[in-house]
């Protein structure tokens, strides 16, 4: 789970248009907000992933909904109110169903950092210094949600590590004068530019990927030999940056 700006809310979407569609919502209780220019500036928003628990939506099945951080039966007066709307998958959307968000609050990520509130332990989410606020945001989702959350969080993160140590043996040998060739080189910087790409924002489980990769003594070392090579550049710097914005240490 990652922070999200809030994009400014589709022009179609004007205030004469809410209203017709809260009423019609109220009088025929019909999706008024499953329409294409609702749907596809949320799905910009998100980076095409559910608000939740990251997972990219449209792959395998994981189809996105319109989530109604209130929900729409006890509060429809919000149903398009563009405040109240995230991209959400099938899986989280079903866990929260009908949980009043108002008397009893879970993370907004429009409005809220979930690193305030949420940490990682073994792949698994858990309450930063005790906050009711992470713990009943991790129950009402099921973020530890084993088959369907925990193990691909593990998977995708084993597989950065495993790509990562595998960069590293060539950063070592170009440190050592094994092969200092251009190409080496160029694999060495290329080969951890993307994979601290797979942790921007925009990839499926970035705050996984991020967690993983920024703290491990690999990529400690990894850094150090570039810094020491004059490897490290500003691009690097930048999207390292990145990336530990979206860790959640």
């Amino acid at each position: 789970m990652i922070k999200l700006n809030r994009i400014a809310r589709p022009p179609e979407l004007t205030a004469k248009k809410k209203r017709e569609l809260t009423q019609k919502f109220i009088k025929e209780k019909k999706s008024v907000w499953a329409v294409p220019y609702i749907k596809n500036t949320l799905f910009k928003m998100s980076n095409g992933k559910c608000c939740f628990c990251e997972c990219k939506l449209g792959e395998e099945g994981k189809y996105m909904h319109v989530e109604h951080f209130h929900h729409k039966d006890g509060y429809p007066n919000e149903v398009v109110e563009w405040s109240n709307l995230l991209p959400c998958c099938v899986r989280c959307n079903t866990n929260k169903g009908i949980h009043d968000t108002v008397l009893d609050p879970i993370i907004d990520v429009t409005l809220t950092d979930p690193r305030d509130h949420l940490i990682l332990d073994n792949y698994r989410y858990k309450s930063r210094s005790n906050s009711q606020l992470g713990r009943t945001t991790i129950d009402v989702i099921y973020l530890n949600d084993t088959d369907h959350l925990v193990k691909p969080r593990f998977d995708i993160a084993n597989k950065a590590k495993e790509t990562l140590e595998l960069i590293i043996g060539k950063a070592r040998e170009y440190k050592d004068g094994v092969n200092c060739s251009t190409q080496r080189k160029n694999i060495i910087v290329n080969g951890l530019k993307s994979l601290l790409k797979e942790a921007h924002p925009n990839s499926q489980f970035s705050a996984i990927v991020a967690t993983a990769i920024i703290h491990d003594i690999d990529y400690i070392e990894f850094k150090d030999i570039l810094i020491s090579l004059n490897l490290w550049d500003a691009e690097l710097q930048m999207i390292e940056s990145e990336v530990i914005n979206t860790s959640l240490y």
